[in-house]
């Protein structure tokens, strides 16, 4: 269910978050120099404040120039300002290099929230049905808790299983709960519909499902003022789970089994993916921007949106990482990210950037394709 267009979402989420807090942590440097050489007001010794002023924006701009691509100019500043400037250059370093790890834990948490997620939903039908069960003013009715499918999952020892182990329950909203099936649930059309009717096929069990996980759990004002305080992507998050849950349920009507997702083998993989698109993409930013500026044209790199050039890196990294993944897949998921999350232009103009370092690439032999991926190579 963590597909690789959720994981490269995931990757680009937290290399903004990490360049935001990189911003941060040159400003704090900065501010370090200018501390450094503020006039002490509590001193009798005379501050010579224009001096100081000199020092400080001397200081500043050679840490600016320190963290460039702009050649440093050759000429020995005051000793006072060399220290100041190793000091903030050393501060800089150390926070970035914590946020880098940060970032890189939150990251694969909030990625791995989507699969709790999943087994919450799953749990919150089982939730509703023993509302239903135990609502007397239904009595004579059918019941959600009567639906073939979900008999089966209130039974479903995997389900109980995972949900102990990753810790997901509902127990400490049973008022969400009951407010969810009072002034939601019961008061559907579609829902009492259905209970008017004493006995269901099994196609109409899934239909129900299908539409209240649509239309009551995905779309309902409480669970989605829920679920968004529990996790910054929800809205992204939203058809992975659809499709999940509805991939669960129709397993059973299939072969009378749930097939139950698993945080497998697959998952690690997937991890690796994660990882290594966002700590390469810091890591080895200077590397990929050299191959990214001769195509740029007449385009400076800061002028490109924060989340183009992290897309840029993020496809380049993919490209030259993963021979298994066709070119054609990385450039087309990365334009229709880009479309999704920057600027109205922003597909067409990484498209156009892609599809020419890719062709260039190859024909350096950068980029070699394997399995699937060779295709790419013909």
């Amino acid at each position: 269910m963590l597909n690789r267009r959720l994981i490269r979402i995931r990757a680009m989420q937290a290399l903004y978050a990490y360049k935001q807090a990189e911003g941060a942590n040159f400003q704090l440097s900065l501010d370090l120099i200018a501390d450094d050489f503020a006039p002490d007001l509590n001193s009798m010794e005379y501050q010579d404040r224009e001096k100081l002023e000199g020092y400080k924006k001397l200081g500043q701009q050679l840490l600016h120039e320190a963290f460039s691509r702009q050649e440093e100019d050759d000429f020995n500043p005051p000793q006072e300002v060399i220290m100041s400037v190793e000091k903030a250059k050393d501060f800089f370093l150390l926070k970035n290099k914590r946020d880098i790890d940060h970032y890189a834990s939150r990251m694969v948490i909030e990625a791995e929230k989507v699969y709790d997620f999943y087994l919450q939903i799953l749990l919150l039908f089982i939730e509703l049905a023993n509302r239903a069960e135990a609502d007397e003013r239904t009595a004579t009715q059918s019941k959600l808790a009567d639906n073939q499918i979900i008999k089966k999952l209130r039974q479903e020892k995997l389900l109980e299983t995972l949900a102990i182990r990753r810790n997901v329950d509902w127990s400490n909203e049973q008022v969400l709960i009951a407010k969810l099936y009072r002034e939601v649930l019961r008061v559907n059309n579609h829902y009492t519909e259905y209970c008017a009717k004493k006995n269901h096929t099994l196609e109409e069990d899934f239909a129900l499902l299908k539409y209240l996980l649509k239309n009551v759990i995905l779309k309902n004002e409480l669970t989605w003022e829920y679920f968004e305080k529990q996790d910054l992507y929800w809205i992204d998050d939203i058809e992975t789970l659809r499709a999940a849950v509805t991939h669960t349920f129709q397993s059973f009507v299939e072969d009378g089994r749930f097939k139950i997702i698993l945080l497998d083998e697959e998952w690690e993989e997937r991890k690796d993916f994660l990882q290594t698109l966002y700590r390469k993409s810091i890591l080895e930013e200077n590397q990929l921007e050299d191959i990214l500026i001769p195509k740029l044209k007449n385009w400076e790199i800061e002028r490109i949106s924060e989340t183009d050039q992290i897309l840029l890196k993020m496809a380049l990294v993919e490209m030259l990482n993963y021979p298994s993944i066709p070119i054609k897949v990385t450039i087309n998921e990365i334009i229709e990210i880009a479309k999704d999350y920057s600027t109205p232009k922003s597909g067409q103009f990484v498209n156009g950037i892609l599809d020419s370092l890719s062709k260039e690439l190859k024909d350096a032999g950068k980029i070699r394709k394997s399995g699937r991926g060779m295709l790419d190579n013909k």
